[in-house]
């Protein structure tokens, strides 16, 4: 079967609109136009249950639902106040976590157009099912990330185990992962860093500049206590794509590769682009008073410390390197320590120990120390013991 649809002309998807509404009245509008949309859906009895960013069109004062296929009617004259509830979280769960915040103001525009009261859908409850939804959207995406899918290419045999960005799949790009420590013969590689555990180059694949980190394997014992858990390269490229859905600035991961002898694991490569720009300990080679620039990286660093801290994600590294300050934002590098928490205690005990690290950066410049203290108060991040 076909179906011809009138072309909307011009118009962007509702996750084009958002990434351009860097401004929070802006966003609020767009998804308080998003959620009173929902809200029809839910007075008709029907249920959208392919519901995501990318099917709502905005074309001028308009908002189009798209995908027909994925409407569900429910038989009712209204959806029930359960069914809207979940199908509104899911919708939500869509979103990064530090939008949560705004639901204070999103919520009432779908309250209205139900002629709905607060008791009717609390906030509370709504708020446990977006974590719902949220954290099982994460769990299905983890799961592809390390499969072949329609965005990565995997390939694995009893010697080797390689995944990667399906967009760069090219035939130098193939080349590259088969052998990444060839590349260091490369016209412009350079290395980073040359240790015992891990070693650090850059070089180009494809006229992009990419980072190649790889995980050393330092002797028998060290080989086999290594052989049987997750190379360090793999939990780097999974948190990478973690970070993405939360919305952390990160080096974008291209592909991870394994050394493989069946089910035993050796050396392990993390493949990621390259991101421009100092590393944070540069702001204490700058000598107060400091200008809006020095400022404005401080505030960025600091968004990027609560962004974690609302995903509940420990770095366990946080040095002042690790944080590269980007025409973008601040970026945070160096993942193979993270963790994410389940439980609020454990993650409390792990934020402790990142900003206790964190701020030992800054022992050698008070002024700086000081203005981190600050704004991580505002943003009321935990720094005592």
């Amino acid at each position: 079967h076909v179906i011809v649809l009138q072309a909307i002309q011009p118009s962007e998807t509702l996750e084009a609109a958002l990434s351009q509404a860097h401004e929070e009245t802006l966003r609020v509008a767009l998804l308080q136009r998003a959620v009173a949309c929902i809200a029809s859906h839910h007075r008709a009895g029907l249920e959208q249950r392919d519901i995501h960013l990318n099917n709502f069109l905005l074309a001028g004062e308009r908002l189009y639902t798209l995908d027909g296929g994925g409407i569900h009617d429910s038989g009712t004259a209204e959806l029930a106040a359960p069914q809207s509830g979940d199908n509104l979280a899911l919708f939500i769960a869509e979103l990064y976590p530090d939008d949560d915040a705004l639901l204070d103001r999103i919520l009432p525009a779908y309250l209205q157009a139900r002629s709905w009261g607060s008791n009717d859908l609390p906030v509370a409850s709504l708020r446990r099912r977006i974590g719902f939804f949220r954290d099982r959207r994460m769990r299905r995406f983890m799961k592809k990330v390390f499969r072949d899918c329609s965005a990565f290419k995997c390939v694995h045999s009893w010697r080797s185990f390689r995944v990667y960005d399906r967009t760069m799949d090219t035939a130098e790009m193939v080349e590259f992962l088969a052998a990444p420590d060839a590349s260091l013969q490369r016209a412009g590689a350079q290395y980073l860093k040359q240790g015992n555990t891990c070693t650090l180059w850059t070089t180009r694949v494809n006229g992009r500049q990419l980072v190649v980190k790889r995980y050393n394997i330092k002797g028998l014992k060290h080989r086999l206590g290594r052989a049987f858990r997750k190379t360090r390269a793999a939990v780097s490229w999974m948190n990478a794509h973690r970070l993405g859905m939360y919305g952390i600035l990160t080096a974008r991961p291209v592909a991870l590769v394994e050394e493989r002898f069946g089910p035993l694991r050796g050396r392990a490569w993390y493949i990621s682009e390259f991101v421009a720009g100092d590393d944070a300990s540069s702001l204490c080679a700058q000598n107060p008073p400091y200008d809006a620039g020095e400022i404005h990286a401080v505030r960025q660093v600091t968004a990027v410390l609560a962004q974690l801290a609302l995903s509940s994600l420990s770095h366990g590294d946080m040095k002042a390197t690790n944080f590269i300050l980007s025409g973008q934002g601040a970026v945070v590098i160096d993942l193979d320590a993270m963790q994410r928490h389940v439980a609020p205690e454990s993650f409390r005990r792990a934020q402790r120990r990142d900003l206790r690290r964190f701020m030992r950066n800054w022992e050698d410049c008070p002024v700086i120390k000081a203005m981190f203290t600050e704004m991580m108060h505002k943003k009321n991040l935990v720094t005592e013991s």
